[in-house]
């Protein structure tokens, strides 16, 4: 082990429990405490000598009282045993290692660490959901897109009439309810003898008629004069 070291300072092992690395800052701390220097002249040389065996204690404390700046200080002590190089534990290098070429260290993050970064991006979150429901509801609205055929369309077509006042153009040559003859605005303009049905969703009436009759369809729409 490096002399020197904080553990040295402390008098510990290198593989002390924190509880351990506690009791014995304690006690150094309470041996190093100013009130124990008061007999010693201001400036002596004993009182130069404790501040400064306090200042390194402290030290000490600082580093290996954290769990994350011990491990890092650990590292730094193996290099050292490997190297022979002496580590500076308060700027985690060594004295001649420039901080621009040592790989960069990032701390473990800690429970509220996670909680901000989730309200950061909460915002974000946010406004992709909104453009997601945007997008489904568009989809959605054009695949519900009225396609139903207008009334002019069916004029000459035979249909089926369904519930509700739908309305199914069909081969003329299978069942239907007729072949629609004329579109009218009312249902009093069909032509006489016609059957009679609502376009659903129109204000229009379909005017039909026997799908066999051989007269021909009365073209585009009837509006009242």
């Amino acid at each position: 082990m490096t002399a020197g070291s904080h553990y040295e300072v402390l008098g510990v092992s290198p593989l002390a429990s924190p509880e351990v690395i506690r009791r014995a800052y304690r006690q150094l701390a309470r041996q190093l405490h100013p009130d124990r220097q008061a007999a010693a002249p201001p400036s002596s040389p004993a009182e130069v000598e404790a501040g400064r065996a306090m200042q390194e204690l402290n030290e000490a404390w600082r580093v290996l009282s954290d769990p994350v700046r011990r491990a890092h200080y650990d590292q730094l002590l193996a290099i050292s045993a490997a190297t022979g190089r002496t580590p500076d534990s308060r700027r985690g290098v060594f004295p001649d290692e420039d901080d621009d070429d040592r790989p960069f260290s990032q701390p473990l993050a800690r429970p509220g660490d996670l909680g901000i970064s989730i309200v950061r991006s909460l915002p974000w979150v946010v406004a992709v959901a909104v453009l997601g429901a945007i997008f489904v509801f568009t989809a959605f609205a054009g695949d519900g897109a009225d396609d139903s055929v207008s009334g002019s369309d069916l004029v000459g077509s035979c249909v089926v009439l369904r519930r509700g006042g739908d309305v199914e153009a069909v081969p003329c040559d299978g069942p239907s309810d007729g072949r629609v003859d004329l579109v009218a605005a009312r249902s009093s303009l069909c032509p006489e003898g016609s059957d009679v049905a609502r376009l659903a969703g129109e204000q229009s009436w379909l005017c039909l008629r026997d799908p066999t009759s051989q007269e021909a369809p009365t073209e585009g729409l009837s509006v009242p004069r």
